[in-house]
């Protein structure tokens, strides 16, 4: 299994209320009753933008789209299905394609598993991150799993933070597609906005994860949202 995660810029056209109204109502019916999505997408789930993330000015992005698939096979022919061209239509409506940033990765690999029923509301984190410049790819995706996701887990100061953390790494055949550079995707749960920002500010967990992504992230080059919990509009897992 394979997954799509993109992040989403509205179209200008649209205001804020505009484009999550849209997104989570026609288009989520529009796209999960679409024959060649039946056919060939096992998931489908948006993260919306939290409102107050919108007083950051930094990142364009209004949302995440996470899609599952059973391969890139299936990518392909439900792009190339006739039936999935009225989806086509009504995305160029809603969104500014030009801005979507998209990769195909693995699997979701867990870091911290959480609770099977997550506590609403809560904060999410989607974030896009980059190899530190001059780093060897395989190293640094080795060092993501191997050293900084225990770092996480094991540290009882920054352990304290999460509900749930998780590591999408980059498909190797998606490396063939050279527009675009990320390494992978990381989904982190937080029981609040608060609670993200604790992490961050705190220098009991601050200064631990600081200085360990020195080690192989390109930290001034991170693309991150803050979002509610993804709403699921189908799994056929």
């Amino acid at each position: 299994m394979i997954k799509r995660i993109a992040f989403v810029v509205r179209n200008p056209s649209l205001s804020i209320d505009e484009f999550h109204a849209r997104w989570r109502g026609p288009h989520a019916d529009l796209f999960a009753k679409n024959p060649a999505v039946q056919d060939h997408v096992l998931r489908y789930e948006q993260n919306h933008r939290k409102p107050r993330d919108y007083d950051r000015t930094d990142t364009p992005y209004d949302g995440a789209v996470i899609q599952w698939f059973e391969s890139m096979d299936n990518v392909e022919t439900m792009r190339t299905d006739s039936r999935w061209a009225e989806v086509q239509a009504d995305v160029s409506t809603l969104l500014d394609t030009n801005q979507t940033l998209e990769i195909f990765t693995e699997n979701e690999q867990v870091v911290i598993a959480g609770p099977d029923v997550r506590p609403e509301p809560l904060t999410k984190l989607v974030c896009g991150v980059r190899k530190k410049p001059g780093m060897d790819r395989e190293a640094f995706h080795k060092y993501w799993w191997e050293v900084h996701g225990p770092l996480n887990r094991e540290t009882p100061a920054v352990r304290k933070y999460f509900i749930r953390y998780e590591q999408n790494h980059r498909l190797a055949s998606d490396y063939a597609r050279t527009d675009v550079d990320l390494e992978g995707v990381t989904c982190e749960w937080f029981p609040s906005t608060r609670a993200f920002f604790g992490m961050a500010t705190d220098p009991d967990s601050r200064d631990v994860i600081r200085a360990d992504e020195e080690n192989f992230l390109d930290t001034e080059n991170l693309t991150w949202i803050l979002t509610d919990a993804e709403e699921v509009i189908f799994d056929r897992r």
